[in-house]
């Protein structure tokens, strides 16, 4: 308060570090959570234990396979353990592949699976210790688990000509809500995720923000899309 008036920018900058130390909180506990993989439920997450949707992943690939230049350098971000990169190299995708996640688990069980994909420890929100450029960065079932899909295709945006996202819950509410859920992780316990419904709104406000110039919206035959991000 200064002359019996409030600072407004000492309150601003008092709410942005109750902000932040609030979102560094949430990513410990889901960092946590996605680290208390056992080694062999790590190994089978989206192959044979919580297996997500073979059409839309089948969507996806036909997709990539029409953008960008080949050998396509992607990036998938929240890789897990890379079963993303395995899929596409069996369809025969012709790419280089760069996997990003936080989860040591899920990474080490992806570098013995696909040896010769290049894994990244990081956070996906902040993609801070990823340094290279690359033609398409790629969510799969990851951004309605972020706690701020905003920082995260922001991010994205910097290192990346094209963001393709495979929503598993497309940005079509007319409210944003998100839920602390329990994952079963195979052991005897479960451990704590988020998951977000998007609002349409808030969706076309990030794509806004982040100065998308156009999205190219494909349907599969289940309730996921995949969407395109253009840039140009």
């Amino acid at each position: 308060m200064r002359n019996g008036k409030t600072d407004s920018s000492s309150t601003m900058v008092k709410d942005q570090r109750i902000f932040e130390k609030g979102t560094h909180k949430m990513n410990d506990t889901l960092k946590s959570s996605w680290n208390a993989f056992p080694k062999s439920i790590a190994q089978r997450y989206l192959k044979s234990f919580g297996h997500p949707s073979q059409d839309s992943q089948l969507v996806l690939y036909e997709v990539l396979e029409k953008l960008g230049p080949k050998p396509m350098r992607l990036v998938d971000l929240g890789c897990g353990n890379g079963n993303l990169g395995e899929y596409l190299t069996e369809k025969g995708l012709a790419f280089t592949y760069t996997g990003v996640d936080f989860s040591d688990v899920l990474l080490d069980a992806a570098r013995e699976a696909f040896p010769s994909g290049n894994f990244v420890c990081d956070d996906v929100n902040t993609l801070t210790n990823l340094h290279e450029s690359f033609d398409v960065a790629c969510y799969s079932h990851v951004i309605e688990m972020l706690p701020s899909p905003e920082s995260s295709l922001r991010a994205a945006s910097r290192i990346a000509k094209k963001i393709v996202i495979r929503f598993f819950e497309p940005p079509a509410e007319r409210e944003d809500w998100v839920e602390l859920l329990d994952m079963d992780i195979g052991s005897t316990h479960k451990v704590p995720y988020l998951r977000r419904k998007m609002s349409l709104d808030y969706y076309r406000l990030i794509l806004s923000k982040i100065d998308c110039k156009q999205v190219d919206i494909y349907r599969s035959t289940s309730k996921d899309q995949i969407h395109v991000l253009h840039f140009s």
